[in-house]
């Protein structure tokens, strides 16, 4: 192989992204031409996002309950402005938890599993939430009582659901 097409190595500071361009045409004894760009450092909101979107990404299953929270706030609000009318079906669709739940201790009573609280309470806190999700579309979103129970409700969703995920 000639000395030509034999590539010289250059002394690169740590972080430096270096672009070679090849050896021009002419003058064989002059080295190459190595062009160093460095990197702008990172912002301080630019790293903090990145890490951020690490943690919730490593996290995901665990925060699961206050991502779904997180979309249904706006679109309720989107229903609000869109479809009104569909306060009326959300508020019958408020019941069908609670129907669930006595139709189950009815008919299949022995079969309600281990632990009956956990049914009763996953019933009370979808129960609550198609109740939130009626009131919103009905009453609009930015009505402070409202906002306060989506709160709540979160809250409550994410403490259920990690004491149901260390308990299995």
């Amino acid at each position: 192989m000639s000395r030509r097409f034999r590539p010289r190595t250059a002394q690169v500071p740590a972080g430096a992204t270096t672009v070679h361009i090849p050896q021009q045409r002419g003058s064989r004894s002059a080295g190459p031409v190595v062009v160093l760009v460095s990197e702008p450092p990172r912002s301080l909101s630019s790293r903090a996002t990145r890490a951020l979107g690490r943690l919730a990404w490593h996290y995901r299953a665990a925060w699961a309950p206050t991502g779904f929270a997180l979309l249904a706030y706006p679109l309720v609000a989107v229903v609000h402005v869109v479809g009104p009318w569909a306060a009326w079906v959300l508020a019958a669709a408020t019941l069908a938890p609670p129907v669930g739940v006595w139709w189950r201790v009815r008919k299949h009573a022995d079969r309600l599993g281990e632990r009956p609280g956990r049914l009763l309470t996953l019933a009370g806190l979808v129960t609550a939430a198609l109740g939130w999700a009626a009131a919103t579309v009905h009453f609009g979103p930015l009505t402070a009582p409202l906002a306060w129970l989506w709160l709540g409700l979160t809250l409550a969703a994410q403490s259920f659901w990690l004491v149901i995920r260390r308990s299995k």
